[in-house]
């Protein structure tokens, strides 16, 4: 099994990255682009024998987010 973790900033936190990447859109001559999340995400693989989303979300909270300025969500695959 799989859980798909997806970290990416709260609204109001600038994001230099993102900003650059939509100012070289709008170079580019894309006016119809509005906005650009930039994120990260982490695959975590553990055996299928329990539910493991309690701990995964732990993880997510204390280790790959800093709830301070990011959101994560985290997504079962099977």
């Amino acid at each position: 099994m799989i859980f798909r973790v997806f970290v990416n900033f709260k609204p109001g936190i600038l994001d230099p990255e993102a900003e650059a990447i939509m100012q070289t859109i709008k170079n580019m001559g894309n006016k119809s682009i509005e906005k650009i999340i930039k994120g990260k995400f982490f695959d975590i693989y553990v055996d299928d024998n329990k539910d493991y989303f309690k701990e995964i979300e732990k993880i997510s909270e204390n280790l790959l987010s800093n709830p301070v300025i990011e959101n994560f969500k985290i997504i079962k695959k099977n």
